[in-house]
C-alpha cells in the first residue's frame, strides 16, 4: 500500500505538509450594553486560517443569555447561545470576526461577564 491513504503511523513522505503558527489570545469581557462586541477579527484569509477556543458566560441578569455569532463580512455564518455557566468550545474556519451580544432590557444589570480563548492557526507560506 502506498500514497497518502496509508495508515503507517508518521509516513506522509508524499503528502504534503503545512506549517502553521498559532497566536494564543485569552481576555475577559464585560457586556452592559445592547450593542454587539467584537471578540475577534481575522486580518488574514478566512478559508485558510482555522481558530479553536472556549467563550464562558460566567455571570449575567437571571434568565439572560449571550449570543456567540460567527460573521464572514457582515454575514451571519452561524450564531451559538450561551446561558449562565455555560461554555462553548469549537474549532472553525470560514469566518472573519466573532461578536458577544446579551438579551433583554439594556443596560443589564449585573452585566454579562465571561471569559474567552481562542487560538488561531495561520498556514505559512
Amino acid at each position: 500500500m502506498s500514497g497518502c491513504n496509508s495508515i503507517v503511523e508518521g509516513d506522509h513522505a508524499c503528502c504534503s505538509q503545512t506549517s502553521f503558527v498559532q497566536d494564543k489570545l485569552c481576555a475577559n469581557y464585560t457586556l452592559t450594553t445592547a450593542a454587539a462586541q467584537v471578540i475577534y477579527a481575522l486580518n488574514t484569509n478566512p478559508t485558510k486560517t482555522f481558530v479553536s477556543g472556549t467563550i464562558s458566560l460566567e455571570s449575567g441578569p437571571t434568565g439572560g443569555d449571550v449570543t456567540v455569532t460567527f460573521l464572514l463580512g457582515a454575514t451571519t455564518v452561524e450564531t451559538e447561545t450561551l446561558p449562565v455557566g455555560a461554555t462553548l468550545a469549537f474549532t472553525k474556519n470560514g469566518f472573519t470576526s466573532i461578536t458577544l451580544s446579551g438579551t433583554g432590557a439594556a443596560p443589564f444589570t449585573p452585566p454579562y461577564q465571561g471569559e474567552f480563548c481562542l487560538t488561531p492557526r495561520y498556514p505559512l507560506g
